[in-house]
């Protein structure tokens, strides 16, 4: 057997290649204060960013991989276990080493903290940024310790989601979710069409922000839609090209990219998952860097400008910040996330096939067999 297999799918490579992007994106505004620069925020006219696209991208992914998780596997205690154990751990190391190192070095001397122990184990619990005293006040984005943690609540929210309609027989209602991402896109352009901004108040403190929720559950649910009406096999070349197409002219259309984003868009992406013509890639040979570039990615570009004077190009930051933020991805994978996963992701990972002859070595080692799709976040 291969040490190194042939991957069987792309959602590994893409979701590196999108944390990437991200970092991309971010060079832009933590280095001149403004997205007014950043390469797609300009082509689009301002509609979007590389960064957007790419967290949307992520929900996309994520509501066709974990609906997938668990249609295969309908049990709660296994369910949670599994999703539980891919966002809290990097997320917790993250936490404290942010109240430890991070913020106090961003800070400098002179400034107190707001939060409180128990401010900020609840914090945590809910996947949110603690309180902290002003950081980086010299950078040309000043008191900003990690503007990427906003989407991870969001998208666990979205896991239990998939919970509560598995149980309650939605998933089986395919028409249910298509009717459900009518509206929520429909509430999208309804609330950017008219500029209400609703706060939320309870419901903003215990589940979000409104306003965010309309922009990423739309993705999520084409991915949940996507892989509920016939998974891999839906995906065509034809249809991709097609889609591809439509979304670059939806951009020229008054609220076009609000409606093909999350439509043709995720099935342009959920397509170039699928397809062998990027295998070739198998960025996650070693691992699932993605999740823990996107964690540490932002502070780390913060740092580096911070340490430039804050006069350091967005090219520039980008080509400094980027393999930091991968060591710190991969530092991240082998140091704590692959200690949580079932042993199929594991021996995945580590070069094991688990589509085909693995399964045996799998039922070996007691796994739950979930086979040969990429690890979900």
């Amino acid at each position: 057997m291969s040490s190194q297999p042939r991957p069987t799918n792309n959602f590994d490579s893409l979701r590196l290649i999108l944390a990437v992007l991200v970092i991309l994106s971010h060079a832009f505004p933590l280095s001149r204060g403004s997205n007014d620069t950043e390469p797609l925020y300009e082509l689009t006219r301002g509609q979007t960013t590389l960064g957007n696209l790419s967290v949307w991208g992520f929900f996309a992914i994520s509501g066709f991989l974990i609906t997938q998780s668990w249609t295969r596997s309908p049990k709660v205690a296994g369910y949670l276990r599994r999703r539980i154990g891919r966002i809290y751990p990097g997320f917790i190391v993250l936490a404290l080493l942010s109240v430890l190192i991070l913020a106090p070095l961003a800070a400098g001397p002179g400034h107190r903290w707001s939060t409180t122990p128990w401010r900020f184990i609840a914090d945590t619990l809910r996947l949110q940024s603690f309180d902290m005293p002003p950081v980086f006040e010299a950078n040309p984005s000043p008191n900003a310790l990690n503007g990427s943690l906003w989407s991870i609540p969001y998208e666990f929210w979205c896991y239990i989601m998939v919970m509560v309609f598995g149980l309650l027989g939605l998933l089986r209602r395919r028409w249910f979710l298509v009717a459900l991402l009518v509206e929520v896109v429909g509430l999208h352009a309804y609330l950017d069409w008219s500029g209400w901004h609703p706060g939320g108040k309870l419901f903003g403190e215990m589940f979000g922000y409104p306003l965010f929720w309309v922009t990423v559950l739309p993705f999520f649910l084409a991915g949940m839609i996507f892989n509920l009406w016939g998974g891999k096999a839906l995906f065509r070349a034809d249809i991709a090209a097609v889609s591809f197409l439509l979304l670059v002219v939806s951009y020229f259309v008054p609220y076009g990219a609000m409606l093909a984003l999350p439509t043709v868009g995720a099935y342009a992406l959920l397509w170039l998952a699928q397809t062998r013509r990027l295998n070739f890639l198998h960025l996650g040979r070693y691992g699932d860097f993605s999740y823990g570039v996107y964690l540490y990615a932002y502070p780390i570009e913060q740092f580096v400008q911070m340490y430039s004077g804050g006069r350091m190009s967005p090219l520039l930051l980008f080509c400094i910040s980027a393999p930091l933020s991968l060591a710190a991805g991969a530092a991240s994978w082998f140091l704590v996330e692959k200690h949580f996963l079932s042993k199929s992701a594991r021996l995945k990972h580590e070069g094991v096939d688990v589509s085909s002859a693995g399964k045996e070595l799998l039922r070996a080692v007691g796994s739950d067999g979930r086979g040969g799709a990429s690890t979900p976040r």
